[in-house]
């Protein structure tokens, strides 16, 4: 009868993971970058797929990359206040037209004749 070997002398087999340092590296930077999860792929050189079966695996480090996708949407939010700070009036003006919409949205109604609410027409053809 043979003994089994104790896991440790056991040796890995079978390819190496391609989720090394280097490729965990380039994924951070594509998500602190603004990529979306295709494009971090992309750039990391892995499938979506192997991102996803490791972010299974790893939900810690899923939840990192979540993190860092919102890094250049701070990013932006303080170049904006920065702008604002200063007196900047066109951005003033941009933000009020996102935030207060009701208020100072430039969208444009089509009404019909008098004002009155448009109504679709619908032709039907028939051969």
């Amino acid at each position: 009868m043979t003994k089994k070997k104790p896991k440790s002398e056991h040796k890995e087999t079978g390819r190496p993971t391609i989720m090394n340092d280097s490729t965990l590296g380039k994924l951070k930077e594509g998500f602190a970058q603004g990529f979306s999860v295709r494009n971090t792929c992309i750039w990391a050189d892995i499938s979506q797929d192997t991102y996803f079966n490791y972010c299974k695996k790893n939900p810690n480090f899923s939840e990192q990359c979540k993190t860092l996708q919102q890094k250049p949407l701070i990013k932006s939010i303080l170049v904006i206040n920065k702008a604002l700070n200063e007196g900047d009036v066109t951005t003033a003006k941009w933000y009020a037209e996102r935030k207060c919409k009701d208020e100072f949205s430039l969208r444009n109604e089509l009404t019909a004749k008098d004002g009155e609410e448009l109504k679709p027409v619908v032709n039907i053809v028939l051969s």
